[in-house]
C-alpha cells in the first residue's frame, strides 16, 4: 500500500540504508466527543467598575458565545441587552485592546469611550476565519444606572481578542474533494466548544455549507447543494455518530462513497471513529450501515492513503513514515541527512544542485546553476528532473534564478518559480520519465502586488505545495502569501484567492514549510522570531525556540508528523514537532558535518 521506502530507496541508491532524523508519525488521536471541558463564563461586570473597565470587559467577556453572548450583555443596560445584534461576524483583534475616553463632551451620568485596536481578521458564520489586518477604532455610549456605569449604545457585532476567540473555539477541519476528485482536501473551520453536546452536529453544518472562498476552483463537494441535517447528530453508546441527511437528488455509487468519505473524515477530527450514515432513515452505502474511519482510509487510491495529512485508523493508528529522508543540497551535490552522498551524478556534485526535492514515485528535481562566463548578471538556473539514482534531464525550464522545486501529492507535476515572478510547472510523462513544462495561470500574484518593481509585495524566493495539493505558499518580498491552485477538467491550473499572511508579524522571510495542512513554519531574517509557526488563514503565529540558532535561518524542510530541519550560519538544525508544537525540549540539535547554506528539503 505504500511505496514510499521503495521509491526513495532507488531514489538515494545507497548502499547504507536511508538514515532520518527522529520523530514520531503523524497519528490523530481520537477522543469522544465532549471529553474536552466547556469553558467558564466570564464573570459579569466588577461592582463600582468605571467607564473604561466596563467597556473592557464587554471585550473581554464577548469571546464567549454561549446563550447568545450572554456573558457580554451582562455589560449592557436592559434595553441595550434586548436589541443589541450580536449576529455579525465578529472582528477579531490582537489581545492589545485599549479602552480610553473620547474627546466628546458628556452629559452628566453618561459617558464615551473609544476601544482601539489591531483587527486580525473576521470570523464568517460558517466557521471561517477570512484574514484582514487593519486598525479598529469603536466608540461606545455608557450610561450610570443606580450607580453602576453599562453600556447603552454600541455597534452591532463583537469585537473578540484572538485569544478569547481561541479560549472558546476548536479547531476542526472540514474534508472536501480536489477537484478532479483524486482525493481529501481538508479546510479549516473554528467551533464554539459550548455546548459541547451539539459540537457533532455543528460540525457537519459547516461541511455542508460547503469549501470556503480560500479554496475556490481547488475543492468540491459531493454533498449536493441543499442537503441538510434530518435531525441532531447523534452518539450511541458505543460512540457511533448517528448521521441523517436529507435527499436531494438521485446519487450513484461512486458519489455515495465520496459523501462517506467528506463525513467519516470530518467527524474524525472531533474524535468520531464510526459513522452511522444515513439518507432519509436508509444506509448511505447499502449492505454498509456503519462506516469506520479505517474503512474510509482502506477504500482510497494507496497514493493517497499514505498522505501524512490524513487522520488514521484509531485502534491500530497509521503506519508512519519515520524512514522518510532529508535531502540536503550541500556546496552542489546531494546528501543525505545522515551525511552520506545521494546516488547517482547529483550524489557526487556533477549537476551543482542549489536545490533538490523528491517525489513519492522516486524522482527527483533539482535546480542547477551555472555561470558560463564567471560573470554573476550571467548566471543561469535549469531544472533537471529524473529517476532518483540516474543521470536527469533538462525539463525546459530555465531561467535566471529558479526557487526550489516542489511536488504535487502525486508526483504527477513539479513546480518553481522563475525570476521571481512567473509560476511554472512540469508535468511527469510516467515514473521516471521525462517532463515537459505547462504554463500556470498566476495572474492572481499580480493583482496581488507580487512583481519585482520596487513598492510592490516584492518578487517569489520560495513556493511550497501543501500536502494535500490544495494551496501553495509563496515567500514574496520577505511575506508569506497563500494561494489555492484551482485545476480545471484539461489539465489547466491557476492560483486563486491570494491572501497575505500576517504582514505585521511575519517579515523579513526567507523560506516557508508545511508542517501540517493547516500550519506553515516560517523562517527568516528576525532575530526576535527566526523560526514561526503560522495557521494558513493567519489567525495564529507562534514563535518557535531560538536556542542555539543564529539568525538569519535561510531555509527550513517541514513534513506532517516529522521533525523540523533549518538552516543557519552556524550549520543545519533540527527540532521535533508533535501535532504541529514543539515536543521533546525547546533546543535545536546540530546535525554533524554540515555547514552553513545548506538547503533541506522532505520529498514533497
Amino acid at each position: 500500500m505504500r511505496r514510499t521506502l521503495l521509491a526513495l530507496a532507488l531514489l538515494l541508491a545507497l548502499a547504507a540504508g536511508c538514515a532520518s532524523v527522529p520523530g514520531s508519525s503523524d497519528v490523530t488521536v481520537l477522543r469522544r466527543v465532549g471529553d474536552a471541558a466547556e469553558p467558564t463564563a466570564p464573570p459579569g461586570p466588577a461592582r463600582d467598575a468605571g467607564p473604561l473597565e466596563t467597556v473592557r470587559g464587554w471585550v473581554l467577556a464577548s469571546g464567549s458565545t454561549a446563550e447568545r453572548h450572554q456573558a457580554a450583555r451582562a455589560f449592557l443596560t436592559p434595553a441595550a441587552a434586548g436589541t443589541w445584534d450580536d449576529g455579525a461576524a465578529p472582528v477579531v483583534v490582537n489581545d492589545q485592546v485599549d479602552t480610553v475616553f473620547t474627546d466628546r463632551p458628556a452629559p452628566v451620568g453618561q459617558s464615551s469611550v473609544r476601544i482601539r485596536a489591531t483587527a486580525l481578521g473576521v470570523l464568517t458564520p460558517e466557521g471561517v476565519f477570512v484574514a484582514g489586518v487593519r486598525p479598529v477604532e469603536v466608540d461606545v455610549g455608557l450610561t450610570e444606572q443606580n450607580g453602576q456605569w453599562r453600556i447603552s449604545s454600541l455597534p452591532t457585532g463583537t469585537i473578540v481578542r484572538r485569544s478569547d476567540l481561541r479560549a472558546n473555539t476548536r479547531p476542526v477541519r472540514t474534508w472536501f474533494l480536489d477537484t478532479r476528485r483524486a482525493g481529501p482536501v481538508s479546510d479549516p473551520r473554528y467551533l464554539a466548544t459550548s455546548p459541547a453536546r451539539s459540537v457533532p452536529t455543528r460540525t457537519l453544518q459547516y461541511l455542508l455549507a460547503g469549501p470556503s472562498a480560500s479554496l475556490a476552483g481547488a475543492a468540491v463537494s459531493s454533498l449536493p447543494v441543499g442537503t441538510s441535517l434530518r435531525s441532531d447528530v447523534t452518539l450511541t453508546a458505543e460512540g457511533t455518530a448517528v448521521v441523517d441527511l436529507s435527499r436531494t437528488g438521485p446519487l450513484d455509487d461512486p458519489r455515495r462513497r465520496e459523501i462517506a468519505q467528506q463525513v467519516t473524515l470530518t467527524l474524525a477530527g472531533i474524535g468520531v471513529a464510526q459513522v452511522r450514515l444515513l439518507v432519509d432513515g436508509e444506509p448511505l452505502l447499502p449492505g454498509t450501515p456503519e462506516i469506520a474511519v479505517a474503512d474510509t482510509l482502506a477504500g482510497l487510491p494507496p497514493e493517497v492513503a499514505r498522505r501524512p495529512d490524513l487522520p488514521v485508523d484509531p485502534v491500530v493508528g497509521g503506519p508512519g513514515d519515520a524512514e522518510v529522508p532529508v535531502l540536503v543540497a550541500d556546496g552542489g551535490a546531494l546528501r543525505l541527512l545522515s551525511g552520506e552522498p545521494a546516488g547517482g551524478p547529483a550524489g557526487r556534485g556533477a549537476y551543482r544542485a542549489v536545490s533538490a526535492s523528491a517525489s513519492f514515485e522516486g524522482d527527483v528535481a533539482v535546480v542547477a546553476e551555472d555561470t558560463p562566463t564567471g560573470d554573476p548578471m550571467a548566471r543561469r538556473a535549469r531544472l533537471l528532473t529524473g529517476a532518483g539514482g540516474s543521470e536527469l534531464a533538462v525539463s525546459g525550464i530555465e531561467g535566471r534564478s529558479l526557487s526550489r522545486p516542489t511536488w504535487t501529492p502525486d508526483g504527477a507535476e513539479v513546480w518553481s518559480v522563475q525570476d521571481g515572478t512567473t509560476v511554472v510547472r512540469a508535468v511527469r510523462q510516467g515514473p521516471g520519465g521525462a517532463v515537459r513544462p505547462v504554463g500556470v495561470d498566476a495572474a492572481a500574484l499580480a493583482a496581488a502586488g507580487v512583481t519585482a518593481s520596487p513598492g510592490a509585495v516584492g518578487p517569489v524566493s520560495a513556493a511550497r505545495i501543501s500536502p494535500d495539493g490544495s494551496r501553495i505558499a509563496l515567500v514574496s518580498g520577505g511575506h508569506v502569501l497563500v494561494a489555492a491552485i484551482a485545476r480545471d477538467g484539461a489539465g489547466g491550473a491557476r492560483l486563486g484567492s491570494v491572501t497575505e499572511l500576517r504582514p505585521e508579524a511575519l517579515d523579513q522571510v526567507l523560506d516557508v514549510g508545511w508542517t501540517r495542512t493547516d500550519q506553515l513554519v516560517v523562517v527568516g531574517n528576525r532575530a526576535d522570531r527566526p523560526v514561526t509557526l503560522a495557521s494558513v488563514d493567519g489567525l495564529d503565529v507562534e514563535s518557535l525556540s531560538t536556542t542555539n540558532l543564529t539568525p538569519p535561518v535561510t531555509a527550513v524542510a517541514a513534513r506532517p508528523g516529522r521533525p523540523l530541519v533549518v538552516s543557519d550560519q552556524g550549520g543545519t538544525w533540527t527540532l521535533p514537532l508533535d501535532g504541529g508544537s514543539t515536543a521533546g525540549g525547546d533546543v535545536w540539535q546540530s546535525v554533524p558535518g554540515f555547514g552553513a547554506g545548506t538547503v533541506p528539503a522532505y520529498p514533497g
